[in-house]
């Protein structure tokens, strides 16, 4: 997004001068026409334009910028004291001092008070004043929102990629540690756990950094971390993966799936031939339907539990807020899970 340009700023300004003078210009005459015409032009007329001008960029440039603050009011009144004070100040040391000097005329009668002086200018300097205070705000809150909302997206960003980096490290320190054994022991599985555990390191460094990716793309990833599972697991382990998919190349942000299959595996019992653990995908063009079913193995104990469920939740939230169902159903001896996304 971009921020309110200085470019569309200085527009704004030039159309209000141009309201300024075509205001200037019109004159309503006795039979209640508008008619265009310039009056003659005066050195009053020309020293009240360049008093306005003065007075409009100062407040707009200076007086806003160091004194508007809307938790202190007071600091607010001061700046407007200020350039109420400064136009009349100005106006009278130019017109009724320098012009009386040097033209030996002032535009006040002669006699007029201070007070109705100062009274008189606090109306002529209202406009200049309340107009470049009103174009500053409009302008600086929607810089302001602006900013929010880049501020916002880009948090959201940081966010999404530090979740995503927080995904299954254990799992592949652990493959690791299985893959030396294997190699130490010179292990037929040794390089099919290689081959696997480069699918997947693949996967997680290049098709992690886009946005979205097609949804086969994160199945055929499920396929190589349930294959990898196989290998570098003593006994036989039981996954069921049951995938209904109308179109594999429909688009979703990555790791929307994995981690569903990684959270059982991490605490699920996979040796079960009776009770395997069950996951399946459906998908079509108006919804994402995932179901989970695993029995717990309650005598796992992982410190880091919990992290792929939570960070799932809070990219659900960010990818589709309000378009999406999770339920968990934990009765301690079977874990099933749902989700239920509107595409």
């Amino acid at each position: 997004m971009k921020l309110f340009s200085r470019q569309k700023e200085i527009i704004i300004h030039v159309l209000y001068w141009l309201i300024i003078i075509i205001g200037s210009i019109i004159k309503l005459e006795p039979e209640k026409q508008f008619v265009f015409g310039f009056d003659e032009v005066t050195l009053f007329s020309l020293s009240n334009l360049f008093i306005n001008i003065s007075t409009f960029y100062l407040n707009y440039l200076y007086i806003m910028k160091r004194f508007f603050d809307v938790k202190m009011l007071s600091k607010f009144l001061i700046g407007f004291i200020l350039i109420f004070a400064f136009f009349i100040t100005f106006r009278y040391l130019l017109e009724e001092v320098l012009f009386l000097h040097l033209f030996g005329t002032g535009n006040y009668f002669e006699g007029t008070t201070i007070q109705y002086y100062i009274f008189d200018n606090l109306h002529w300097a209202s406009a200049p004043i309340f107009a470049s205070t009103i174009i500053w705000i409009v302008i600086n809150f929607i810089r302001t929102l602006q900013k929010e909302v880049v501020l916002n997206e880009e948090k959201k960003k940081a966010e999404i990629q530090f979740l995503k980096s927080q995904i299954n490290p254990h799992f592949i320190f652990n493959t690791l540690n299985n893959i030396y054994s294997m190699v130490f022991l010179k292990s037929e599985k040794a390089l099919p756990a290689i081959e696997k555990l480069s699918e997947i390191m693949r996967f997680t460094t290049y098709e992690t950094q886009k946005e979205l990716i097609p949804i086969g793309s994160e199945i055929k990833y499920i396929e190589s971390f349930i294959d990898l599972e196989r290998i570098r697991n003593t006994k036989e382990i039981h996954i069921q993966l049951l995938t209904d998919i109308e179109n594999e190349n429909r688009m979703l942000p990555p790791y929307l799936l994995l981690p569903f299959i990684e959270n059982c595996i991490k605490h699920g019992i996979l040796d079960d031939e009776k009770n395997p653990v069950v996951f399946s995908i459906k998908s079509d063009e108006k919804k994402l339907a995932i179901n989970v079913e695993n029995r717990i193995n309650n005598k796992l104990k992982d410190a880091h539990s919990g992290i792929g469920v939570s960070n799932l939740r809070k990219r659900l939230a960010h990818y589709f807020p309000n378009k999406y169902q999770f339920e968990i159903i934990n009765d301690g001896v079977n874990f099933k899970s749902h989700l239920e996304i509107e595409l």
